[in-house]
C-alpha cells in the first residue's frame, strides 16, 4: 500500500512540473511575440525565432537529465549554430520578397527538425564522450 501512494505521490509532482514548465514556456513565447511585435520586427524573423525556440525546446526537455553534462551541451550548440546558419540564410536570401511567413507553413518543418535535433545530440553526445547505447527520452 505504501509503495502506491508513494508512485502516486511521485506522479502528481511530475504531472505539476510538466505542466508547470508548458504554462511557462507559454507565456515567454508570448510575451517574445509581444516584444517582436511592439519593436516592428517583421513577420518572417519572429517566424524564424519561433521556429528554432520550438524544436530547441523540446530537445532540452527530452534531455533534461543531460543538461549536467558538458558534451550535451557542446552538441547542442553545434546543432544551434547549424540551425541558425540555415534559417539565416534561408529566410535572408530564398524568403527575400517575404515579410510575412505564418508559422503554420513551418510547422512541419519544425517537426521533422526536432526528431532529426533529437538523433543528431544523441550522436554528437555519443562522439564526444565515447559511450554509445540506447537511450530514454522522457517527454
Amino acid at each position: 500500500m505504501r509503495g502506491k501512494s508513494q508512485r502516486n505521490r511521485i506522479r502528481r509532482r511530475d504531472s505539476i512540473t510538466n505542466w508547470t514548465v508548458t504554462f511557462v514556456a507559454a507565456a515567454l513565447t508570448f510575451a517574445l511575440l509581444v516584444a517582436t511585435d511592439r519593436r516592428g520586427l517583421p513577420r518572417k524573423w519572429v517566424t524564424a525565432i519561433i521556429g528554432t525556440l520550438g524544436p530547441f525546446s523540446l530537445v532540452l526537455y527530452a534531455f533534461r537529465r543531460h543538461l549536467l553534462r558538458w558534451s550535451f551541451w557542446v552538441a547542442l550548440s553545434l546543432c544551434l549554430a547549424a540551425h541558425a546558419a540555415v534559417v539565416w540564410v534561408f529566410f535572408q536570401y530564398v524568403l527575400i520578397e517575404f515579410q510575412n511567413v505564418s508559422i503554420w507553413l513551418c510547422l512541419p518543418v519544425m517537426c521533422l527538425e526536432t526528431i532529426l535535433l533529437l538523433i543528431a545530440v544523441k550522436r554528437l553526445e555519443e562522439k564526444f564522450t565515447g559511450q554509445s547505447g540506447t537511450m530514454r527520452l522522457d517527454f
